[in-house]
């Protein structure tokens, strides 16, 4: 049920104008105010309530924290605008609601959780607003395109021109293998790879990389930084097509590298990528900032908990927790 309540004051201040509407008398006028009093006995902002059979009711203003947590500002009138929206999120709020107060009700949660569940919510959305206010001025300041200028400098081994190299590999891996076992491995596939047989179908009878079965060993163009190091260090030094490498030893074990060509990549220009390295930047210096705005607090605090017998709390701590987790050792 949708319910208007409307506050004491301004039935007051509504009435004269009513009674003029219908030429009433002041007696009249009098009992008006009075009704209009007496239904209103919440003395609350006006705003629209809805109560269920249950008693749970929701308010408007839950409904616009709701939608407000969980949708972006971009997406609020199209999501708003959807057929039940509103519906579906009033009844989502009444359903935690009623869900809620039934598991209070039964002790499934005890109430010192229940409290500090309830005021942390509120705490983390104060402490967010702390930061964000503190952190405005220095943020609004900042001159993000010459941070980003630097950031593209630095990056110009990921985005300036670079020199790819297309490769085949076969995998053989370490785990399990004694290094004679490991080294009789490799051996028998560079001796099937030395009677001719195609690289792709050493690739299916032998590599054990897990991606093998997709791509037959084909890693196509690689740059330099995006693989192991020694593997990347025999590849961009081969230069013959169709050649396969010595075994190479990396992280994930020995390699056969067949080599496929290679090409000159164009720079990405800035301008490409520069909305891109200003939020990465801005979100990295926020970041920054909330340790450097929150650290005054943390210094407060320390000298409270330096002496602290850490042990003896976490047993404590640990013995409370093991009645909600049975499952933890004793």
């Amino acid at each position: 049920m949708l319910k208007l309540i409307i506050e004491p004051r301004e039935a007051v201040l509504q009435a004269p104008r009513l009674a003029r509407w219908g030429n009433m008398p002041s007696q009249a006028w009098f009992l008006l105010c009075c009704l209009l009093i007496m239904l209103s006995p919440q003395a609350t902002l006006a705003q629209e309530v809805f109560e269920f059979s249950s008693g749970q009711t929701v308010t408007r203003d839950e409904l616009k924290y709701y939608l407000k947590e969980r949708l972006v500002p971009e997406a609020l009138e199209s999501a708003v605008a959807k057929p039940d929206a509103l519906k579906n999120a009033i009844i989502n709020l009444y359903v935690m609601k009623r869900a809620s107060s039934i598991a209070e009700n039964e002790g499934l949660i005890s109430p010192a959780e229940l409290e500090y569940r309830r005021g942390d919510g509120g705490r983390r959305l104060g402490l967010q607003a702390f930061v964000a206010d503190r952190s405005e001025g220095i943020l609004s300041a900042t001159d993000w395109a010459a941070l980003a200028d630097e950031r593209y400098l630095a990056e110009r081994a990921r985005l300036g021109e670079r020199v790819e190299v297309s490769v085949d590999h076969i995998l053989v891996k370490t785990d399990g293998r004694s290094f004679t076992e490991l080294v009789d491995r490799v051996a028998v596939v560079q001796a099937e790879l030395a009677q001719g047989v195609a690289f792709q179908e050493l690739v299916a009878k032998y590599s054990e990389d897990r991606s093998a079965s997709r791509n037959a060993g084909k890693l196509g163009f690689i740059s330099r930084g995006r693989s192991d190091p020694a593997f990347e260090e025999v590849a961009f030094s081969m230069s013959e097509v169709g050649a396969v490498s010595e075994p190479v030893l990396s992280s994930f074990g020995v390699h056969l590298i067949k080599y496929n060509g290679r090409r000159t990549q164009p720079a990405i220009p800035q301008a490409s990528v520069q909305a891109g390295i200003i939020k990465q930047v801005k979100r990295e210096r926020a970041e920054a900032l909330r340790g450097e705005v929150l650290a005054q607090f943390r210094g407060e605090a320390w000298p409270y908990v330096d002496d602290l017998d850490e042990a003896a709390l976490g047993a404590q701590v640990l013995d409370e927790l093991r009645t909600e987790f049975p499952s933890l050792d004793r």
